[in-house]
């Protein structure tokens, strides 16, 4: 199963850090560098599938989210989910300019791949990992809107009312593209002849 990479809930202990790093406290920046870089970091390979590009998406977003530091309000979105804000808009500026979009749980080859699970034998594993390809090759043919709320709530984990504030439009929209993407997902799998429950099977084999 999936590791939980949502960022960490808002509570009185970050806002109270991200108020000591508004008042210019390098300390406070720190920690809050550190309880929320590799969430960055995940979001940014999820959207771009590229080490050094991910790195980027980490230091550009923290440089931009100092720069508006004072600009931060809590009533409005928690402190991660201003940070992913900041973090996918700088991925889709990234997109525009090299045309690239890859999301990496269903990517056929790369950087960090899944263990075969000793379960299963030789002609399952090369079943699930057929699977696993034509839904990354399906998932690419998604818009770039059912692209994105597809990676945010199944790679990252997020809730849809979050997604909901990242990209500012109402929580009904985020399951409706969520919707959208299944069914056009599962559309484009039956025409190469693949179920929805042996997607699913090989989604959880690992």
């Amino acid at each position: 199963m999936m590791q939980n990479t949502t960022p960490p809930e808002q509570g009185e202990a970050e806002l109270a850090l991200v108020e000591r790093w508004q008042n210019d406290d390098s300390s406070a920046f720190d920690q809050l560098y550190t309880r929320h870089a590799h969430t960055i970091y995940r979001l940014g390979w999820a959207m771009l599938q590229q080490k050094q590009a991910a790195e980027d998406v980490v230091q550009e977003t923290f440089l931009r989210a100092y720069k508006a530091r004072k600009r931060f309000d809590p009533s409005r979105a928690s402190f991660g989910t201003w940070l992913y804000q900041i973090a996918l808009n700088y991925c889709r500026s990234h997109l525009r300019r090299k045309r690239l979009t890859t999301i990496p749980w269903l990517r056929p080859t790369g950087e960090g791949p899944d263990l075969p699970d000793s379960r299963l034998g030789p002609e399952s594993c090369a079943l699930h990992g057929e699977y696993r390809r034509l839904l990354w090759e399906s998932v690419q043919k998604l818009s770039a809107p059912l692209k994105e709320v597809v990676t945010l709530h199944y790679y990252m984990e997020m809730p849809a009312v979050d997604i909901a504030v990242m990209l500012n439009c109402p929580e009904g929209t985020i399951y409706s593209r969520l919707h959208n993407a299944r069914r056009r997902l599962a559309e484009t799998l039956a025409a190469q002849g693949v179920t929805a429950s042996e997607i699913l099977e090989a989604q959880n084999a690992h």
